[in-house]
């Protein structure tokens, strides 16, 4: 039994969408055994001229389903629009999901350590994870040079994010970047008497720091400048200096900070670890 032709249309007529769910209702009371589907309206031909669907009935269900939608909806589907163009291939690995996770406790508890954390990772090779692009753009894009160095970071895709998200471009666009500042760590201040614990062990770190704090010698004013310290020492003392302020008296004025500072020494070497070159 040959498949009957589908209910004829006068040529070049427009028929709204409630006219021709009409004519599918007609279709569906009749039965696509003895009446065809109708021709579908032209914003429905590409889904409807669908060779998976051979059968009437099958076409007459994917019909009915568009018109659904489109009658729910109460907008008619727009014209097709070009694909957008992908960004540039970047062969930089992305960052791994530990160092993602991270990114996301450092800018929440330990900001202090977000300009370390985006140097070592353009340094050791790898590339920004995508879904970290658009939130890092948007926190530094008053900053010229943690935007800057953000867009090295992400590679081809913050750019071509910036293009389609103009939001997420810097706030100042003429702003001339010195490359040196691009390149490293922002000075932090710190005292005197406790700049030479910089280059020193975690363990004479920790000696200086954990007796101060035992002791009284530093208090609440000087939480900010201990923060400065723990987070530009060398990094190679931080596991150990973590270990001496864990044991500081759990009773001493001081016991507070030291436990602050055990978990920014942690953070810090966790963070270099998950993002050492791979």
């Amino acid at each position: 039994m040959t498949a009957p032709e589908p209910m004829p249309r006068p040529p070049d007529i427009a028929i709204s969408v409630e006219d021709h769910w009409r004519d599918l209702v007609t279709a569906a009371l009749l039965g696509t055994d003895r009446r065809g589907p109708p021709a579908p309206i032209p914003v429905l031909a590409d889904l409807i001229d669908d060779t998976a669907r051979s059968a009437p009935s099958e076409r007459m269900l994917a019909h009915v389903a568009a018109c659904t939608a489109i009658r729910r909806a109460g907008v008619m589907p727009g014209p097709m629009i070009d694909p957008l163009a992908p960004p540039d291939d970047d062969d930089r690995p992305p960052c791994v999901p530990a160092a993602v996770d991270r990114w996301h406790h450092i800018t929440t508890s330990w900001p202090v350590l977000d300009d370390e954390w985006m140097l070592t990772l353009v340094g050791n090779g790898w590339r920004l994870a995508p879904e970290l692009v658009p939130t890092a753009l948007g926190r530094h894009r008053r900053d010229p040079v943690r935007h800057a160095r953000v867009r090295i970071a992400a590679g081809p895709l913050a750019d071509w994010l910036i293009g389609h998200l103009p939001d997420l471009a810097s706030t100042q666009p003429k702003a001339i970047v010195d490359p040196e500042a691009l390149a490293e760590l922002p000075e932090l201040p710190i005292p005197p008497d406790l700049t030479a614990l910089l280059s020193a062990s975690g363990a004479e770190v920790g000696t200086v720091v954990g007796s101060g704090l035992e002791q009284g010698d530093f208090g609440q004013p000087h939480r900010g400048v201990l923060v400065n310290l723990v987070a530009r020492m060398v990094p190679s003392g931080l596991a150990d200096l973590a270990t001496v302020l864990d044991a500081v008296d759990p009773y001493s004025a001081g016991a507070g900070t030291a436990s602050v500072l055990g978990d920014l020494a942690i953070t810090r070497h966790r963070m270099l670890d998950e993002l050492s070159a791979g």
